[in-house]
């Protein structure tokens, strides 16, 4: 009797925990993270009798997971780029919004101040003309500015959310170590809910910043980051902390900190999580955007001074600068052990690209690097005061001592946009005329007619000085300021050919006759020309940069353009990635997920097999206590 009531009771005590277990994955049916759990059975030893071996029941050989490791690292792999592309896509999308209003972004302020450039050259003695001119300018250098301190914005915002991303990430890679501890101290019948609690914690992990995950024998995970950096190390967890930039302490970057040694720099080795957006984002479409319009601004300021500059306002006097524009940016790394302070300046502004550069001393010489692409950079000069670097347009001198491996950044374009100003204040001051005009002398007996001189060099002395163009034969000519002074020539004359004297350039068209003379005098103030208006009104669709085949009107447009772009790839790219981390969801879950209805059939399997064990159970004690009543008797 004793082994039919051992059979039952093994069987007894199988069933009830095949119930257990079952009943488990039902109440966890929608407990995030929980893996399913299966009990294994295995047929109890025999014991011999004679020529046979007697069953001795069932036992229960272990309750394992229904897990597979590379479906579970692939939805973790998923889920991080999931969040990376909702990071950038949350942002981009405010950028878009940003620069590419049709109502305030930047195409708009600086299409409405063209507009009125044109209107002054419409009427150019008008005071309320040019006193709207000078509004839209300030317009314009508002909405510059304003547009440069909505990105800035959007920069500190990062910095906070990076912060507290990375307050995440050192909870969770606490609580792994933790777990670590105890998965190691239950060896290998370490309890399931702590490897679902595990799991758990590497995908929330994961979607904050991608991990690697190397599993050790004695259960425990350690986790990397970046280019192989111990986030944890079997029950030790790093951290993780913001630092700010070496260049510029606006920007803050992320790095792991150990016991081992200084804290590491890993902004540049993050790719994925809600970090890996952030970081993708600023990097790849902020700073981008922060550059372009600090281009705008520097294109836009510089083509207009320039023109300006080739006027003469109301009163006859030649015109100065229109806009007032900020400088590049030197900043020192805050590693270098010299003395040396930087400085730099723009020598040509059509010459400037949309990069920041790297400069490195390696002890005798210095050598540029493009930030972006980290290409080298073909520099002249030696970086002193006398002989300062230069590159891209731009020049950079140190003073003091630097050591060997000092470093510094340059960024042209940095302060362009929020330094963009007005400096021209009074309406009159506008130079709306051409500083010199041509005209037939009345006595001149052909029909050769002469067109507006145009401006070569406003820093001629002579450029406001009266000349005379006169025709010694009907094929050459002479230009002299003064009879008998200043004389120039004999030219041969080609008609509609260039003609050029004391900063001007002019043409004269037909066939003069001998002694013709053709007149170029200075503006009188308050002429009424328009010819300096109407060339300000074309420099916004004058080619300026990449080598005068991009206008600043193109390089608007460009820059909304790209960025529009941008939000609308991380727009799809979220919708891609949704899709990838849900089918991970479904392969995960048909191989570790409860069924609900398969559960409740083992629960009726394992139900009828506690009910049959209890039978024996039952049966077998009746015919021991029947078989003590015969002994006793």
């Amino acid at each position: 009797m004793s082994g039919t009531i051992g059979n039952g009771l093994s069987a007894l005590l199988a069933a009830q925990r095949a119930l257990q277990t079952t009943s488990n994955n039902i109440a966890n049916a929608n407990t995030e993270g929980f893996v399913r759990q299966r009990i294994d059975f295995v047929e109890n030893p025999g014991v011999p009798l004679g020529r046979y071996t007697i069953g001795s029941g069932v036992a229960t050989s272990s309750i394992s997971r229904i897990y597979d490791q590379f479906l579970t690292d692939n939805l973790r792999t998923a889920t991080s780029l999931e969040q990376r592309a909702d990071a950038f896509n949350d942002f981009a999308a405010r950028i878009n919004t940003v620069l590419g209003n049709p109502d305030t972004g930047v195409n708009t302020a600086v299409q409405r101040f063209f507009n009125q450039v044109e209107a002054v050259g419409r009427d150019p003695t008008s005071a309320a003309q040019r006193n709207q001119l000078l509004l839209e300018g300030e317009n314009l250098a508002e909405r510059l500015q304003q547009l440069d301190s909505q990105l800035a914005g959007i920069n500190t915002e990062i910095n906070s959310r990076l912060g507290l991303a990375a307050g995440t990430i050192n909870t969770l890679a606490g609580q792994i170590a933790d777990l670590n501890g105890r998965i190691m101290a239950g060896g290998s019948s370490a309890a399931s809910d702590l490897l679902d609690r595990r799991d758990l914690l590497l995908k929330q992990l994961g979607a904050q910043i991608n991990v690697t995950t190397i599993r050790q024998d004695d259960g425990s995970v350690n986790v990397l980051v970046g280019s192989g950096q111990s986030l944890v190390l079997g029950t030790d967890a790093a951290r993780l902390l913001t630092v700010p930039d070496q260049y510029d302490s606006s920007r803050m970057q992320l790095a792991i900190s150990t016991n081992s040694g200084p804290a590491q720099d890993i902004s540049g080795k993050v790719s994925g999580g809600t970090v890996g957006g952030l970081l993708s984002f600023r990097n790849d479409v902020l700073d981008s955007s922060r550059r372009s319009l600090g281009m705008l601004a520097i294109g836009l300021g510089d083509a207009f001074n320039t023109q300006h500059r080739a006027g003469v306002d109301l009163a006859g006097n030649m015109g100065g600068d229109f806009f007032a524009i900020g400088g590049p940016v030197a900043s020192a790394s805050t590693a270098n052990t010299g003395t040396a302070t930087a400085s730099a300046a723009i020598t040509d502004a059509s010459a400037l690209a949309d990069r920041d550069y790297e400069l490195r001393f390696n002890g005798s010489s210095w050598s540029v690097t493009d930030n972006t692409t980290h290409a080298p950079v073909a520099i002249t000069g030696s970086g002193t005061g006398a002989d300062p670097l230069l590159f891209a347009g731009l020049s950079f001198s140190v003073s003091g001592v630097p050591a060997a491996g000092d470093r510094f950044m340059v960024r042209p374009l940095a302060n362009a946009a929020d330094s963009f100003r007005v400096v021209l204040t009074e309406p009159a001051a506008i130079a709306a005329a051409a500083p010199v005009t041509a005209r037939i002398n009345p006595g001149n007996s052909s029909q050769a007619t002469v067109s507006s001189p145009l401006v070569t060099d406003v820093d001629d002395p002579k450029l406001q000085t009266p000349a005379t163009i006169r025709f010694v034969t009907r094929t050459s000519y002479v230009v002299f300021t003064d009879i008998g002074t200043d004389l120039t020539g004999p030219f041969p004359y080609t008609s509609g050919a260039d003609i050029s004297f004391a900063g001007w350039t002019t043409r004269v068209n037909g066939t003069p006759a001998v002694g013709d003379e053709f007149l170029v005098e200075p503006a009188a103030g308050g002429s009424g020309d328009n010819s300096n208006a109407l060339a300000l009104a074309s420099v916004s669709q004058r080619g300026f940069f990449a080598n005068g085949t991009q206008s600043v009107i193109e390089l608007g447009a460009d820059l909304v353009a790209t960025v529009g772009s941008t939000a609308n790839r991380a727009k799809n790219e979220v919708l891609i990635q949704q899709s990838l981390r849900e089918q991970s969801e479904i392969d995960l879950e048909n191989v570790s997920g409860v069924n609900l209805d398969e559960e409740a059939a083992n629960m009726l399997r394992y139900q009828d097999a506690y009910l049959a064990a209890s039978k024996v159970v039952s049966i077998a004690d009746g015919l021991f206590q029947n078989l003590l009543q015969i002994v006793g008797r």
